[in-house]
């Protein structure tokens, strides 16, 4: 029996420990994935650079994205508007895939390949570095001080860093996209009946915003104003004490 108590002490002991050295440890994972993800990205290797776009171009045939062109069809049908074939060859898909929406991807610059991933790999490096900000609140919080002095402010600066990397992914793909634009543009593209240029209006930067870091931002703010005022009173009782 006492052995058994013994265990369990020892197993009480050592839980938190062990669980703030795991998340220390996926932390500094997380930030190194992050910048070795960025690395790749720059170099050109690893995932294509891509980015939302939303299409100006009369578009008949959505699953693969074909433009609407004068005397020719897919399935038998035509659609209005319609370009002519001078403008755009026959058959020709757009340089968009589907992927939640268009995205468009091209051969860019290391900056430009950044902008476009930066969803992953800063998203990872954020993620890291909140959870390095918040070992030290959650060590206080396993030893029983869940309201020591410094932990509302790591909650504040931890929901910084995730509005911030939110921020930045959101605005980055959007660069990214007039980039990749003016990319595709600029280059010319081939048919059977030769090369052609890519019409200037025909491809435009889309906005995507996802929402929910921003119930992660609210969630860390909630918990950093009540760690504060908790702070407070653990402070007044000391006082009185």
């Amino acid at each position: 029996m006492t052995t058994a108590v013994q265990h369990e002490k020892l197993g009480r002991q050592l839980g938190p420990p062990a669980l703030i050295g795991l998340m220390l440890v996926v932390a500094y994972l997380a930030v190194a994935s992050g910048l070795f993800y960025a690395g790749m990205a720059a170099l050109g290797r690893g995932s294509s650079a891509e980015a939302p776009v939303q299409l100006t171009a009369p578009i008949g045939y959505m699953d693969g994205t074909w433009p609407c062109v004068e005397g020719w069809s897919m399935d038998g049908s035509s659609c209005e508007p319609a370009v002519s074939p001078e403008l755009w060859p026959e058959g020709q898909p757009l340089p968009v895939r589907h992927g939640g929406g268009f995205l468009a991807g091209a051969d860019v610059d290391a900056g430009t390949a950044l902008l476009a991933t930066a969803a992953s790999w800063a998203g990872l490096i954020a993620g890291g570095v909140v959870g390095l900000i918040l070992i030290p609140a959650l060590r206080s919080t396993a030893s029983g001080r869940p309201f020591a002095a410094g932990n509302a402010r790591r909650l504040g600066w931890a929901a910084a860093v995730v509005m911030a990397a939110w921020v930045f992914a959101t605005v980055g793909d959007f660069i990214a996209a007039s980039r990749i634009i003016a990319v595709i543009e600029a280059t010319p593209r081939w048919s059977p009946t030769g090369s052609f240029e890519m019409p200037t209006d025909w491809l435009a930067p889309s906005l995507v915003v996802g929402w929910w870091p921003v119930a992660i931002v609210l969630l860390l703010l909630a918990l950093a104003a009540a760690t504060r005022r908790g702070t407070r009173l653990t402070s007044d009782t000391e006082g009185l004490v």
